[in-house]
C-alpha cells in the first residue's frame, strides 16, 4: 500500500510540472508573437511617416502584418487609444480590439510655451512632430483551461516630424 501511494503522489507531481511547463511555453510563444507583430506595425508606421490609416480603417500593410503572424488575441484599449480589429476596422470604445493606437502630438506644448514667451516669433519656424503608441495583447492560453490571463505590450515610434511646406 505504501508503494502505491508514493507512485500516485509522484505521478501527480510529474503532471503538475508538465502543466507548469506547458503554461510557461504557451505564455512565451504568445508573448513572442505579440512582440513580433508590435515591431512590424511600428516599423510600418515609421516607414509611412505616421500614415497608418486608409480612410477610417488601418492601412493594408498593417492588416497584412497582423494576418501573416496569425495574431488573434484581443483586449480592451486604454483611455485615449483607438482600437482596431484584425481586418483593420475601427471598434467602438470599450469593445475588444486586436490593436490599439494612440497619436501623441509632441510639439503642441513646446509651441504654446514658445508663443507665450516669445510672442509668436518662433512658432512659424517650428515643425510639427508626433509619435505613435500601440498596444497589442497576449494571453496565457492553456489547452485545457483556455484563456486564463490577458496581458498587453506597449510600444512607440520615434518622433516623426511633419513637414508642411
Amino acid at each position: 500500500m505504501k508503494e502505491s501511494v508514493s507512485v500516485t503522489t509522484i505521478f501527480q507531481i510529474v503532471i503538475l510540472f508538465i502543466l507548469l511547463f506547458t503554461a510557461i511555453m504557451c505564455l512565451t510563444i504568445n508573448n513572442s508573437n505579440a512582440f513580433g507583430v508590435k515591431d512590424k506595425i511600428l516599423n510600418i508606421i515609421e516607414m509611412n511617416n505616421g500614415n497608418y490609416l486608409d480612410g477610417d480603417s488601418l492601412n493594408e500593410e498593417i492588416v497584412d502584418a497582423i494576418s501573416q503572424e496569425a495574431y488573434r488575441t484581443t483586449g480592451i484599449c486604454e483611455d485615449g487609444y483607438i482600437g482596431y480589429e484584425r481586418n483593420g476596422e475601427r471598434v467602438n470604445s470599450g469593445d475588444r480590439a486586436s490593436v490599439c493606437i494612440k497619436e501623441v502630438n509632441v510639439t503642441n506644448g513646446i509651441d504654446n510655451y514658445l508663443n507665450s514667451v516669445l510672442d509668436g516669433v518662433v512658432s512659424a519656424e517650428f515643425i510639427e512632430g508626433k509619435y505613435y503608441q500601440i498596444i497589442l495583447f497576449y494571453q496565457l492560453d492553456l489547452p485545457v483551461f483556455r484563456q486564463a490571463y490577458n496581458f498587453h505590450t506597449k510600444g512607440e515610434t520615434r518622433i516623426i516630424y511633419q513637414e508642411n511646406r
